[in-house]
C-alpha cells in the first residue's frame, strides 16, 4: 500500500507546482498604452487651444492650456522615445506612438514660470486607465539654481523611466496624497545632460478621472514635454462590465 501512495503523492505535488507556476505566469500582463495622437496638427506646429481629439475606445479628448504668451509650444516627436516599454512588478507597459506637447521659453528671467495643460474626457475614466508621460525636464545650479517640474493633482504610481537617450538623466518621482511631481534626479551648472533633459517617465493615474491638469513649471531655455496615454482595453472592459451589471438588474 505504501509503495502505491508515493507515486500518487508525487503526481499531486507536480500538479500543484504546475498550478502555482501557471497562476504566477497568468498574473503577468502586457498593457498597451495609446498616447494621445495630437493630429491633425503637424509636428512642429502648435496644438490649437480647445482642440477636440477623438480617441478610439475613449471618446473625445479636449485639450486646453494656459501658458505665458512668450512661451512657444508645438506637437513634438522624438524618435528615440516613440516606441518603448517599462516594467512594473510582473506587468509590462508598451507603446508605439509617444509624442509630446512641448514647450520652451527664452526671454525673461531664469524662472521658473508656470503653465497648465488640461485634458478633459467625454466621460469619467476608470482608475489605472490613464497615464502621464513627462520628458526632457531640466535642472541647473547656475543663476541661483532652478528646476523644471511636471506636477499633477492626482494620485499616481511611477511605473519607471524609458531610456531613449543614454545621456539624459533619470526622473525623480515625488508622490504624495492626491498629487505627484516629476523632475530630473540630478543637477549641475549650465544646460548640459544629464541634468538638462530627463528620460520619459511613465506615471499611472490611480484615480477615476474626468480630466487631468498638468502643471508645467519651466526654466528659461529648457524645452520640456508631456503627454497623456490610455490603457484603452481597460476603459472598454470597464464599460462593458458596467453595462452587464445594469442589464442584470432587469433579469
Amino acid at each position: 500500500m505504501n509503495t502505491l501512495r508515493k507515486p500518487v503523492n508525487l503526481l499531486s505535488l507536480a500538479i500543484i507546482a504546475c498550478t502555482i507556476v501557471g497562476a504566477v505566469a497568468a498574473s503577468a500582463v502586457i498593457v498597451p498604452i495609446t498616447w494621445l495622437d495630437q493630429s491633425p496638427t503637424a509636428f512642429g506646429s502648435p496644438v490649437p487651444n480647445g482642440a477636440i481629439i477623438p480617441v478610439a475606445g475613449v471618446g473625445n479628448v479636449t485639450v486646453t492650456y494656459s501658458i505665458p504668451a512668450h512661451w512657444t509650444h508645438s506637437r513634438l516627436l522624438n524618435g528615440s522615445y516613440a516606441a518603448g516599454s517599462v516594467t512594473f512588478g510582473p506587468d509590462t507597459y508598451t507603446w508605439t506612438n509617444y509624442e509630446s506637447f512641448a514647450t520652451i521659453f527664452t526671454p525673461g528671467l531664469l524662472g521658473p514660470e508656470v503653465g497648465t495643460i488640461t485634458y478633459t474626457f467625454a466621460t469619467t475614466l476608470p482608475a489605472g486607465s490613464v497615464f502621464v508621460g513627462p520628458i526632457g525636464l531640466g535642472a541647473t545650479t547656475s543663476f541661483g539654481g532652478g528646476t523644471s517640474t511636471t506636477r499633477v493633482l492626482q494620485n499616481g504610481t511611477f511605473l519607471g523611466d524609458f531610456v531613449g537617450d543614454v545621456t539624459a538623466g533619470a526622473s525623480q518621482f515625488i508622490g504624495g496624497a492626491g498629487s505627484f511631481t516629476v523632475m530630473n534626479s540630478v543637477t549641475g551648472a549650465g544646460g548640459s545632460n544629464p541634468w538638462w533633459n530627463s528620460q520619459l517617465a511613465v506615471v499611472r493615474i490611480d484615480d477615476a478621472v474626468s480630466s487631468i491638469t498638468v502643471i508645467q513649471t519651466q526654466l528659461r531655455g529648457d524645452g520640456i514635454g508631456v503627454n497623456i496615454g490610455f490603457a484603452v482595453d481597460s476603459v472598454v472592459s470597464t464599460e462593458a462590465s458596467t453595462w452587464g451589471e445594469v442589464k442584470s438588474l432587469f433579469r
